[in-house]
This record gives structure tokens, sequence and C-alpha cells, in this order.
């Protein structure tokens, strides 16, 4: 429900608690980084964009004069205290105050610098890396934030850190306050490799990674450190570039041309003229209405002023030139309402839109057109595409290299997702229904590659946060030249300085010089990468695609979502016969994956798919529903509904359920898909005439017109749906975490291992 207008609570949190419906900045197209990298090395520049004048190793290491500059003021220092015994896991209960319990220390290691939690600046405002709730939060946030502010430690040794970062990876850890109450807050093993902080092997060890360096180099690390490591994630750069128009526009075109039919037939007093002119207003209008449902641009100035002047032309010509005038306003509003999506992208420097069919000359979809790989008959029909939105870092090029397929839309692609969404009257009097026909990420896909998965691993180098350990020295060199700050203050020169002071600050200029042959040492071998399949989501597509989707369903107050089965799209669009990856990420009809066994067979798991599973943990944690519920296949407030009957042969693919059917008849099954529906019976005949037929040929479709009511079953398929009523959709204007533990399959050949 909404507030009153008056009453509505200015803090985005507020209206949530207060149970009003937050207004955040809806349906944007385009996010775009306005950042831009300040050298070519990325990441190590973020010490500084300029370089030491004078030398030729200066003028090659961009950093350098950021690693020198001294400090303006003394900065603030803790007092440090050494003890001989080590910090161990506390627990995660805060006190009143917002700080855990004291220390308990055990013998044997050594720590830094001993401080307090300081979980209470973000156990109130998770996920949201302490910047607190607003109308404008990213879909994800990180649990390695939070987690790092709870450390009972400011500074700790690399090994104290990961054992304080492993022991987070629980399922008991969950968002004990506020909105979020009981959603888990475990750090994964992916968000600790995606952020360059540790990597680890099958075993468990820690292989790679900042933490790993800082371990064998023996250096202890403070939490701001580990704290500007996580705000540089990669995965918070990640854009959403949302291609598509609102409504059904064609079929708003095919109403002008059936309001122009009437009137057409209406003329009373006909002439050769007339005649000619409704005649070629009709092919017009009926080509319009076909650019308008392959959605490729606007409708440019010429097409739609000729018809405009058509229109005049004949209600000047005719005795009932009103009914001309009513549906030129009509006209008008369709082709505004359509070209008001046709802004120009524009993409961050250097990436740029790739494949044959590029987006750039607006917001609208790519591939509509491709009728196979989407399912037909929904509304607002919408292409996601997720994108690093920024020059990768110490990456030549600034991008990723794609291996097994090319990316479809932009540079530093992760991958895409299409979907649209129809009436759903089963779910409630205004209820929308979200389908989601594909969702693919094709960086990523070579992991799964037999002739490109050798070469994906052995080029996965992560180019994230290689200059944490530059950071460590800065920060120890900063302290240096505030511990030198008071003898320069005395004023007196060298010469006025006690013995004893002499030492103290030849020891600290030393000290400082080592730093500095370090820091421009370690500047100098940030060499860059000749190339990295390292993109984010590596492991997590299915997840980050399921927030993307719930996020735009709490903006739109849509409350059911369905992952379109395999079993009824591409399993019989396009068989793949031995290929079973649609099985695997749609899955079957109940969303369960069908995989080969040991011995090459076919067979049904109990687990849900890769792209379905998702939705079922986040249902679990958010309060939201996952069950069976029925999903039309084209809007019910239009019954007559065009179908292609695809007629199959009983076979192993019908057994095993990869295919699914609606009827049989004698030996054959019969499955029915919705390609369209109509108000009327003369708008479904041209929205058959539009519409592309079967682009393979398949000479076993045959296409009817269907009248169909809205209550009547055969409009609907029982498929696993995520229902949120409006109060769960207003958590999802929150940040959700990054990654979502996800588990494997227990299976022989341990065939999910790679997707999740």
């Amino acid at each position: 429900m909404a507030l009153d207008s008056n009453k509505i609570a200015d803090n985005f949190i507020d209206q949530i608690k207060q149970g009003s419906s937050p207004i955040p900045k809806q349906d944007k197209t385009v996010i775009v980084s306005d950042d831009s990298e300040p050298s070519a090395v990325g990441g190590l520049a973020a010490l500084g964009a300029t370089v030491i004048g004078a030398t030729a190793l200066g003028r090659r290491i961009p950093g350098i004069k950021s690693f020198l500059r001294p400090f303006g003021k003394t900065p603030k220092t803790n007092t440090t205290y050494t003890p001989n015994k080590a910090v161990e896991e506390i627990g995660d209960i805060p006190t009143a105050t917002g700080q855990s319990s004291e220390l308990i220390l055990a013998p044997g290691k050594e720590l830094a610098t001993v401080g307090r939690s300081r979980i209470g600046e973000v156990q109130n405002i998770p996920f949201t890396m302490g910047k607190g709730y607003k109308d404008s939060n990213p879909i994800v946030g990180s649990s390695t934030f939070d987690r790092v502010m709870e450390a009972p430690f400011e500074t700790g040794t690399a090994k104290q850190w990961t054992d304080w970062l492993v022991k987070a990876n629980r399922a008991d850890l969950k968002v004990s306050t506020g909105p979020l109450a009981g959603v888990s807050r475990r750090v994964t093993p992916d968000e600790l490799e995606e952020l360059n902080l540790i990597k680890f092997d099958k075993q468990g060890k820690g292989v790679d990674g900042f933490l790993k360096v800082m371990d064998d180099q023996n250096t202890p690390i403070d939490r701001d450190t580990l704290l500007e490591m996580v705000k540089t994630s990669p995965i918070n750069s990640l854009k959403t570039l949302r291609l598509g128009v609102r409504g059904d526009p064609e079929a708003e075109m095919l109403d002008v041309l059936s309001s122009f039919r009437i009137a057409s037939n209406k003329i009373p007093n006909k002439t050769t003229q007339s005649d000619e002119l409704v005649s070629a207003l009709r092919g017009d209008l009926r080509m319009l209405a076909k650019e308008l449902d392959d959605q490729q641009g606007v409708i440019g100035s010429g097409t739609y002023t000729d018809i405009q002047d058509k229109l005049v032309k004949l209600g000047r010509e005719v005795d009932n030139p009103q009914d001309f005038s009513t549906i030129l306003q009509k006209f008008n509003k369709t082709v505004g309402e359509y070209n008001k999506y046709g802004q120009k992208v524009e993409l961050p420097q250097p990436l740029k839109f790739r494949g044959d069919k590029r987006s750039d000359s607006g917001y609208f979809p790519a591939y509509k057109p491709q009728r196979s790989y989407a399912l037909q008959g929904g509304e607002n029909y919408t292409e996601d595409v997720i994108y690093y939105g920024k020059a990768i870092p110490n990456v030549q090029g600034g991008r990723f290299s794609n291996l097994a397929q090319s990316p479809h839309f932009v540079d530093n692609e992760i991958g895409f997702i299409r979907y649209d969404d129809l009436p759903n009257p089963k779910l409630g009097a205004n209820a929308r229904h979200m389908r989601v026909s594909e969702a693919q990420t094709d960086i990523h896909s070579a992991q799964f590659d037999a002739s490109n998965k050798a070469e994906y691993f052995k080029l996965k180098k992560n180019p994230f946060n290689t200059d944490g350990a530059v950071r460590i020295l800065k920060k120890q060199r900063d302290d240096l030249l505030a511990r030198r700050e008071p003898f320069d203050e005395l004023g007196r020169g060298i010469a006025g300085l006690t013995k004893s002071q002499r030492q103290e600050i030849a020891r600290i200029n030393y000290e400082i010089a080592q730093l500095e042959k370090s820091g421009m040492a370690k500047l100098a071998s940030g060499s860059q990468l000749e190339a990295t399949t390292a993109a984010p989501l590596a492991k997590s597509w299915p997840d980050y695609v399921a927030k993307n989707l719930l996020r735009n369903m709490a903006e739109r107050n849509i409350n059911a979502l369905s992952i379109v089965p395999s079993s009824m799209n591409k399993g019989i669009k396009m068989p793949a016969g031995k290929k079973l990856g649609d099985e695997i990420n749609y899955g079957l009809m109940d969303g369960k994956a069908l995989i080969r066994d040991t011995e090459g067979r076919l067979k049904k798991t109990n687990q849900l798919a890769a792209m379905v599973a998702p939705l079922k943990k986040l249902a679990n944690q958010y309060g939201a529903k996952f069950e069976m519920a029925p999903m039309p296949k084209s809007n019910p407030n239009k019954p007559f509904k065009i179908i292609a009957e695809y007629t199959m042969k009983g076979d192993d693919s019908i057994k095993l359920g990869r295919k699914h059917y609606n009827k049989k008849i004698g030996d054959n099954y019969i499955f029915e898909d919705h390609i369209g529906a109509a108000r009327t019976m003369d708008e479904a005949e041209e929205l058959l005439k539009i519409r592309d037929k079967d682009s393979f040929g398949n000479d076993k479709i045959k296409y009817i017109i269907k009248e169909i009511g809205a209550e009547n079953p055969d409009l609907y398929e029982m498929v696993p749906t995520f229902i949120a009523s409006d109060d769960v959709l207003k958590k999802f204007l929150l940040p959700m975490k990054a990654y979502m533990y996800q588990g494997g399959f227990v299976d022989k050949t341990n065939i999910f291992k790679g997707i999740l």
C-alpha cells in the first residue's frame, strides 16, 4: 500500500519500515560510470595519476609521485600495543554499543595493533558498504565489507585476516535486525577470489591473492586497506544496459489499422483517389506494425510523416473526416510512445558495441526477431546486458578475452537476459508474470567447452586489486613521516638535536628510504597482462541474474517470475540432440535438471537447474514463495490467440520430458506455442501476417487462430514460479549480497561443479 503523499518519510529506509512503497529511479535503461581510468595500468594508478618528473624510471611508472608525496598534516595514529597472544574468533553478537566482547587471546602468535569491532557502524545497513539505504542502491553489496568491519582488531597478520574471513562462510551468519533480518551474510570463497584477497585450491588451502602474498612477506595488514579493496571490487562496477520498450507496440499499431479499416469501409462516396489512399495506408500501417514488432530502431520521420500526410489528404477527400482525425491522433500517440525509447546509448571509453546487431542507435533490443530463442506472445520484451563498465585494470586494451563466443552486445559483456511479462489473473486481479526465456554468459561459457576450457583457465589471472602491497607500504611510509615530523618542527636543524634524537631520525630516514625503494620496485613490477578471462561472476552468474530480475520486479511491481523451461522453448524449437546445456541451465517442466550418468545415459536429477535454483534460495531467505504455478502463454485479456502447433513423434525426448506437449492425437504429440494474442479476429489475422514463421523451415508446424478465455487452462503452463507479495518486493529495492552460497549437486559425474 502507499501512504498519503504528505506522510511519506523522506528517508528511504523509513519508507520501507512504515510500509510505504519507496519510489526509486525506475527503469534505468543505461547505468554508466563517469569514472575514467587515470592511466593504462588501472589499479596501480589508484595511488596517483601522475609520475615523478625527472627520471626515466619515474616516467615509466604511474603512481610514484603519489607514493612519494609527503603528508601535509600529521596523521592520527593509534596507540600501539603488541601482546604476545593472538586474536581468535569471538562470535558475532555485538553489545548494546555495537562493539564485540573483549578479545579472547591465545599464546604463540603476534598481532600488530589491537582494536575493537566496528560492526555497530554497519549492522543495521548490511551490504551497503557503510553508505546506508537510498533510492539509488546498487543491486548487490558486500558481506565481506561487513565482516571486515566486524573484526575485533584494526591490524592483523594475513593469516589472522584469512582465518577471520574463512570462518564467516557459515550458514548461521544472518542479518539480525532491520528490513533484511534473517538474510544470510556469509562470506563465500567466490567473493574473496574475485576481490583478489585470497584464492583457495580444492583442498581449501590459500594459493594466491593479496593475503597470500602478505602472508609470504610476513607483513601486517590494517582494516582500512582491506575495506578499500572491497570498495573497488569488480562487481561494484557492473552495469545493466536495459534494451526494450514498454507495452505491446505492434498490437497498438494493429489497433490503429483496425480502426482505419472500419472507418475506410464507411466512406460514403468513394473516389478513385480515396480508394488509392485507403489501399496505400493499409499497406503502410501493416508494414509499420511489422517494424514495431521487431523493435530494431525508431520509426523515422520520413515514414510517419508520409502516413500523416496521407491521412490528412484522405480526410479532406471524404465525407467523414472526423473518423480519420481520430485515427491520426491515435497513430501519433502510438509512434510517439514507441519513439521515446530511441535515445542514443553512450558507453564509457574504451568500450564499444560488438556483434552484427548493434544497439548503439537506441534503447531497442537487438535480437527480438530471433523467435526461436524466446517465448512469443508477451509484452514489455527486454534484453538486459550485464557488463563491466570500465576499462579492465592492468590488462592490455582494457577488455576481457572471449574464447568460445564473442560478445553479443558490448565489450566487457558478462552476459545477457531475455524476458517479457504478461497479466496473470490466476495470481490476482492486477498481477503480472515475468517470463525469462534466456540468460547466457558468453565470457564464462568457455569453461564448459572442451576445446576452450584449458585456455580459459590458463588466462584466468585476476587483474583487480593488484596494488594492495603498495598501499601497505605507503601507509607504513606515511606513519614514518608522521614520526619524523616532530623533529622537523624543532627548527634547530640536525646540529641542534641530541645524539639519541639524531640516531632516531637517521633510523627513520633509513626506513623511509627502504620503503620508497621497495614501493617503486613493486610499482615497476606491476606489468600488464596481455589477456584475461577473469571476469566477475564466473561461478555466480545464475545468482546475479536472479537478483537483477528481482530488482526489476520490485521497481515495476511485478509479483511473479518464472524461468521458461527448456522443454517448452528451446527443447522444441531448437532441439539440441545429445547436448544438455539448456536442460542444465533452464530445466524441465518441473525445473529439475537432466544430465548423463557415468555410462552416458540420460537421467533426471532431483536438483533444480542452474538458473532456477537461486530463486528457491532467495524465496526462502526473503519470505517469498517458490512453487508450481500457472504461467500464461499469451495475454489472457486478448481472447484471439495465434498458435503455432508443433507436431512431434514419440521418442526418448518426449519420454524424458525434454520436449513438452499439450495433447496427443494418434502417434503425434502436439505442443501449442502462443506466438501472439489480439482483441479481435481481424487483428489476430493481421498479426499472423506480420509475425515471422518458423525460421528453421519445420513443415510440421501449423498456424491457427483460436479463441481462448482467461480461465481456460489451455492458456497456461504449470512451471516453477517465484511469487512475492508487495511487502517482500520492497526488500529487493535494498542491496542484496553480491554472492550467495549455492552448494553443489551430489552426482558421480559432478557435472554441476563448475556451474554452481
